[in-house]
């Protein structure tokens, strides 16, 4: 099997962390194509981690089926090798370590080590995608600067320079943008758009902020207790009522006047009573 990868399908899969555990994972069925943008969402605790561990062979699942698909042929996730694996799915964790004594280069370049060989030096293919990765994230002007003296958005774009310069055609994120603020937060999704539309790439992303979601993502997985809950294109996965059962809370639809789009806010119920120096106005 080469890199290229289709679609990904589970089937019933489950997965417990030890036997006495309750299962984290539980009869989560899914189909996944290529050329999507996709948003998982969920409260916290509903397995989104865990789901996209299973799709880097992170965990191994108790049972169920979990299988890779290219050109109509269908293999099991185990019988795929690590290296067959790196050149498929790169992964942007949720933690990262920025405390380590190197380079933009140097945290970006990590992103070719799936491509060679232990201890051999880079070729001009391996500088050819770092300097393209950094290029594409905007932090190039970065290269010689210390990843710890960076800014959490500009650290941010590094990390997903060297998820780029890995070269694959799927990306998975775990809550890329989780720790930025609104700006940086656009930017950085506007950089994963890119990479679908001008790279053709698959992106997998956890996310929390629904309206960010919709506002780029083509599909959304929705999870509750440790299985999908629904799946499918924004007008079939969130709607009230499937927002209401998942987040157990009320949400509020309402129309931009100026964009043909709607914003979903979540109804808070409260007692506290603002002064009109404190609202927003």
């Amino acid at each position: 099997m080469g890199n290229n990868l289709d679609k990904i399908q589970i089937n019933g899969l489950v997965w417990q962390p030890d036997k006495n555990a309750e299962p984290v994972l539980s009869d989560v069925n899914a189909m996944l194509h290529s050329g999507s943008f996709y948003g998982i969402l969920g409260p916290n605790g509903a397995g989104k981690s865990s789901f996209v561990r299973q799709l880097l062979r992170l965990q191994m699942r108790n049972s169920g089926e979990l299988a890779f698909e290219q050109n109509g042929i269908k293999k099991d996730i185990n019988s795929i090798t690590r290296e067959q694996l790196a050149g498929m799915i790169s992964f942007l964790p949720q933690s990262i370590v920025s405390d380590v004594d190197f380079t933009v280069y140097d945290v970006v370049a990590m992103g070719r080590e799936p491509h060679r060989k232990r201890f051999t030096p880079l070729n001009r293919e391996d500088r050819d995608k770092i300097e393209e990765a950094m290029k594409f994230t905007n932090c190039y002007h970065l290269k010689d600067r210390r990843i710890q003296f960076l800014s959490g958005g500009e650290r941010q774009r590094v990390m997903i320079a060297r998820t780029i310069a890995q070269d694959t055609p799927w990306i998975i994120l775990d809550e890329p943008v989780s720790s930025l603020d609104m700006k940086h937060q656009y930017d950085v999704m506007l950089v994963l758009e890119r990479l679908r539309t001008e790279k053709e790439k698959t992106i997998i992303a956890i996310l929390h902020d629904i309206n960010l979601a919709s506002a780029f993502c083509s599909r959304f997985i929705l999870m509750k207790e440790g299985s999908v809950y629904a799946a499918g294109p924004a007008k079939e996965v969130l709607t009230r009522q499937n927002l209401k059962e998942v987040y157990d809370m009320e949400f509020d639809f309402i129309k931009s006047p100026e964009h043909d789009r709607i914003y979903i806010t979540a109804k808070y119920k409260t007692d506290i009573r603002r002064n009109n120096s404190n609202e927003i106005k």
